[in-house]
């Protein structure tokens, strides 16, 4: 992602501070941008930086290998008009957690089915979505798989066809 401040890369690494005790779990970051020094240094005064690994951008084609790697995904946004890295966590199977302020968190999230809506400020909520999940192995599981079949309808195809059938009911009103 873009380290920029709308997309709540502080908020997660306040939000991961208790989590990390979970000392054989590792928080990814992966993105590149104006606050990056912020972030080196938010994360060299946290008491556990060593649960934190910082990544250059990469190329879909690279990142895939991170998300198949992953237990869960998070995207504690402040803004975003979409954010489709829900849609391409969610289609490899991975629980998401997300703000209110993500649209594609509103439209594909049904919280506890396949993830957890916070409000973006509210770390303490995200903390407690992502210790939840490390700690139930089972929900990850059950989350996983909500996901993967909720995206397998969800090709350019498939999309291309609602939003004609969208725009024609449109006009037709």
């Amino acid at each position: 992602g873009q380290f920029i401040h709308r997309k709540g890369f502080d908020l997660l690494l306040n939000a991961w501070e208790p989590v990390s005790e979970h000392k054989n779990w590792k928080l990814l970051i992966i993105g590149g941008g104006e606050l990056e020094s912020d972030l080196k240094e938010q994360i060299l005064k946290s008491k556990n930086k060593d649960s934190v690994i910082l990544m250059n951008f990469m190329e879909k084609s690279e990142l895939i290998k991170y998300y198949k790697a992953s237990d869960l995904f998070c995207l504690l946004t402040r803004e975003d008009v979409w954010g489709l890295v829900v849609n391409e966590a969610m289609a490899v199977g991975l629980p998401v957690i997300t703000t209110r302020q993500c649209v594609a968190g509103n439209e594909l999230i049904t919280d506890g089915e396949n993830g957890y809506i916070v409000d973006c400020d509210d770390t303490a909520a995200a903390t407690n979505a992502i210790t939840h999940l490390i700690e139930y192995e089972e929900l990850r599981t059950k989350m996983a798989k909500n996901n993967v079949a909720k995206m397998q309808g969800q090709t350019i195809e498939n999309i291309g066809k609602s939003h004609i059938k969208e725009i024609e009911t449109f006009f037709n009103e």
